[in-house]
């Protein structure tokens, strides 16, 4: 028979998984969201180097150099997101490693499943923000 300790016990941990869960699938959203962004400003950047090819006047030196900065604002802001990422990273997994491990209550196995999905998500976010990186 459960006794009520362990009974709060395994609900708090199933909270506690919940939330990670809940942290990884945020996570895999932020990444997207960084990736939709670098991908916006690659264009950006090239529709304005188009725009301003060639021999330009003082005027348009002006305007080429106001959107170069619109630009490099805008990049300034992904930076920041990225370090938001990644110092939130370390700490989601810690936390997720630490679940799987928990001596005293393992994950079952239909919350494995759930956190390797999420895992797997996160990786696949990864990837393509790495490719659109580059």
């Amino acid at each position: 028979m459960t006794s009520l300790k362990q009974l709060k016990l395994a609900q708090r941990l199933a909270l506690q998984q919940q939330e990670v869960v809940n942290d990884l699938n945020n996570l895999i959203q932020d990444i997207d969201r960084a990736e939709r962004s670098i991908n916006s400003l690659k264009v950006e950047l090239e529709g304005v180097n188009q725009k301003y090819q060639g021999p330009r006047d003082t005027r348009q030196d002006v305007d080429y150099l106001t959107a170069l900065l619109a630009c490099a604002k805008k990049k300034l802001v992904w930076e920041r997101h990225m370090a938001s990422l990644q110092k939130r990273t370390p700490e989601i997994l810690s936390r997720l490693t630490s679940l799987i491990n928990d001596p005293q209550a393992p994950a079952d196995e239909s919350m494995r499943a759930t956190l390797l999905q999420a895992l797997q998500g996160v990786q696949a976010a990864m990837e393509r923000l790495q490719s659109a990186k580059s």
